[in-house]
Formats: C-alpha cells, sequence, structure tokens
C-alpha cells in the first residue's frame, strides 16, 4: 500500500493546522544525526548474501523452483501512543485520504492519527502517524514534538494490548514543498515509524505552517 502513499502529495498538506493564538518559535534548520548500527544496510547485506537482522523470512519455491523471499513481520492496528519524554499520552484515529488526494488529519486536535492506506506499524516499510501542533485556542498533542531527542522512545499499542516500542534516531524540518514522500511512506528493509506535525511560520494566506517536521524512528529490537 505504500506504494499508493508515495504516489501522491500527502505529506505536503497536514491542512487542519490551525494558526494559534499561543506562538511558540520553532527552528527552521533541519536537525539531523547518525546512530552507529542503525543505518540502513540491507543492500550491501543481500549482496553479500546474508540476512538482515532486522528481517524474520521465509523462503518460499515458486513452480519453477525458483526460491522467493517473503518477508513475515507483522504489523499492528495502533490505537494508543506513549512518548514518555514529552509527556505524550493519546489515542490514534485512523485517518485515510481525502478527496482532493490529501492525506486526512485527526478530528480531535489532542489525538494522533494513522495513515490506515500505508504501512502499519511492526511491518516492514514506513508508517506513518500525523498530529497537529496547535489549534486556535493553544499547544495541540504534538507541540512539544521537536523536542524529541536520539534514543528516545516512541510506544504504540492495539486494542488486544500488544505493543510495540520505537527508538528515534533523526529528525528534520521541510518546507512543504520539498518534503521527501519517498522517505517518509515509501519503501525500507527496517520496521519505522514516522511522527509528522507542523512548524515554521504560520502563512496567513495559506491557512497552515510553512514547514513540516518529521521524527523518524526505528523499531526497538
Amino acid at each position: 500500500m505504500w506504494r499508493i502513499a508515495i504516489s501522491i502529495f500527502v505529506i505536503l498538506v497536514l491542512s487542519a493546522c490551525q494558526e494559534p493564538e499561543v506562538t511558540k518559535e520553532t527552528t527552521n534548520e533541519e536537525i539531523g544525526s547518525d546512530i552507529t548500527g542503525i543505518e540502513e544496510k540491507a543492500v550491501e547485506e543481500k549482496e553479500e548474501g546474508q540476512q538482515t537482522k532486522t528481517s524474520s523470512i521465509t523462503p518460499m519455491t515458486t513452480k519453477n523452483d525458483k526460491p522467493i523471499i517473503r518477508d513475515q513481520r507483522e504489523g499492528i492496528k495502533p490505537t494508543t501512543i506513549s512518548i514518555p519524554s514529552i509527556k505524550v499520552e493519546a489515542n490514534i484515529e485512523d485517518v485515510g485520504l481525502l478527496d482532493n488526494g490529501q492525506m486526512g488529519v485527526p478530528e480531535d486536535f489532542n489525538q494522533v492519527g494513522w495513515f490506515k492506506e500505508g504501512i502499519m506499524p511492526g511491518e516492514q516499510g514506513n508508517a506513518v502517524l500525523a498530529g497537529h501542533v496547535d489549534s486556535k485556542t493553544g499547544p495541540a498533542i504534538f507541540y512539544r514534538l521537536d523536542q524529541l531527542s536520539v534514543g528516545d522512545e516512541v510506544t504504540v499499542q492495539d486494542e488486544n494490548g500488544k505493543t510495540l516500542t520505537f527508538v528515534v534516531y533523526d529528525k528534520k524540518s521541510f518546507e512543504t514543498e520539498t518534503a521527501p514522500v519517498q522517505k517518509i511512506f515509501g519503501f525500507s528493509y527496517r520496521s519505522q515509524l514516522n511522527l509528522i506535525t507542523c512548524t515554521g511560520s504560520f502563512n496567513r494566506e495559506k491557512g497552515t505552517h510553512e514547514e513540516r517536521l518529521v521524527v523518524y524512528t526505528v523499531l526497538k529490537t
């Protein structure tokens, strides 16, 4: 389903971010960091004939006896999210595509939206959660998302109590027109969970913030 996501302009239009009455200084500078041992090495390992440690894969056989490798990682439908370092505890609602092709956003400013047209958290690839940074009356659920640091943990849980923990390894802010949709919604060898909110100056004419903040996390093993 990630192919659907990267074929549209989903990341650029978190359109329900509102002009706040409470202002907050944000940085437009891209913040990046590297973590030893988390870098993507799957392609290199594949060339060497090795199995990646992050995958649970099972060989299959076709009619002509050529082996097929099928990824067996399972995801969950997230219903709640916890980010202790910034005191976030919230319910998660499903969001899909609007009629205009944009990614939907949570109706409740204190809830988080999971992009149900894409990857489930825990599956191979990039799952995406989005939340508002503010509303007309003040801060919203992801108001402190820019305060996350490398190593902070994000936990999501399904309705049956199954939990998955992800670890922050990078965060960046992008102008809406230049956000890397492929990296955020597209293919990955790892199980990743990307968190999105608005940042930067509020554009009154467009009715939204000028930038999008993306926090990248990877499944803790």
